[in-house]
């Protein structure tokens, strides 16, 4: 699988988990929205049954001191829901599965009755079963509340270390992303460091032999008398141009060892910061990478040629020359005074 092909199945994941939360918390938030409105529901109820609403006048003139035998456990039905409206309203939707509170409200809708001469007579049941119902929902909802808070401690460390180990690997996919997009670059300046090493070293070897060879030459010419029936004039001008050539290409080998040398270590340079920068830029924000990328850039792409080194050679055969010339000069003054023929 490509990096590419990667970050795309990573993004759609996460794309996934991110609607699967929000759906999580839109139906939470239904959930909390319709409970709160059915226990407002039941406590407004509750409040009118107590002055005798949603109760008929035959209904209490046939039984007058009902209402009041109910009152205190009505009273007892707004205290207990009042309690778990407010446990209710301060449940956080985002986090938690708010779907075993569905079933208190068949408990409200429960309560609602309306009340005639027929089953008058239940109510003293209806408002006791009921406080017992929002009993049984309060320590419900409180024991839940307190189970869930030990089993969310209990697991807390285990995601953390997991959220750690997935940013780990995310940033090491990172790490690993940069390296392969950097990589061709990478490659193509270690072959030019090789390269030009390489040249360095021939250029050197060039100046060594040189070096050597002229030693040599010298060597013989003094041991041999090398005048070869040469006159005197002959003899100093070849020997003059054989120094000024051996200086010449002497010169001119270890410039261009020393300026193959100097691209060699700057495309080696190059190479060892292309291959830092994935983890230089590991933790960084996109934008910033985005930015350093650029500057990189202008750094490594589209700089002019460096002329130096043709600029030396250039100088150093010009300087050669009229060292030569000079030094023809000075020789063909020496040899025409007197006593020098």
């Amino acid at each position: 699988m490509s990096t590419d092909e990667a970050t795309i199945e990573l993004t759609e994941i996460i794309k996934q988990q991110t609607e699967e939360r929000n759906q999580k918390i839109q139906k939470n938030a239904d959930i909390k929205k319709e409970l709160l409105s059915n226990i407002q529901n039941s406590i407004d109820y509750l409040y009118e049954l107590k002055e005798g609403e949603h109760i008929t006048e035959e209904a209490i003139k046939r039984y007058p001191t009902q209402l009041d035998k109910c009152k205190d456990s009505i009273n007892n039905c707004i205290i207990i829901a009042e309690r778990i409206k407010s446990i209710i309203s301060s449940i956080n939707e985002s986090y938690d599965d708010l779907s075993y509170l569905e079933s208190l409200n068949l408990t409200l809708i429960g309560m609602i009755k309306e009340y005639d001469a027929y089953n008058f007579f239940n109510l003293n049941i209806n408002t006791a079963n009921a406080q017992a119902s929002l009993v049984i929902g309060e320590n419900f909802i409180i024991n839940y509340s307190v189970e869930q808070s030990k089993f969310n401690q209990i697991i807390v460390k285990e995601i953390k270390d997991m959220l750690k180990d997935a940013e780990k690997e995310l940033r090491d996919f990172k790490v690993l992303k940069n390296i392969l997009k950097n990589l061709k670059t990478e490659d193509y300046y270690l072959n030019e460091s090789k390269k030009y090493k390489t040249t360095h070293f021939i250029y050197l070897g060039l100046f060594l032999a040189t070096l050597i060879g002229a030693l040599g030459i010298s060597a013989y010419s003094i041991c041999a008398e090398p005048k070869y029936f040469l006159d005197t004039f002959d003899y100093w001008f070849l020997k003059i141009s054989f120094i000024l050539v051996i200086i010449t290409l002497v010169s001119f080998f270890i410039k261009q060892s020393s300026h193959y040398q100097s691209l060699a270590d700057q495309a080696n340079q190059t190479r060892l910061e292309i291959q830092a920068f994935p983890t230089f830029v590991t933790g960084i924000e996109k934008a910033d990478e985005v930015a350093i990328r650029k500057e990189l850039a202008l750094k490594y792409f589209g700089r002019e040629v460096d002329k130096t080194a043709h600029k030396d050679m250039s100088n150093l055969v010009s300087d050669q020359m009229k060292n030569t010339t000079e030094m023809v000069k000075a020789v063909t003054e020496v040899i025409k005074k007197p006593g020098n023929s």
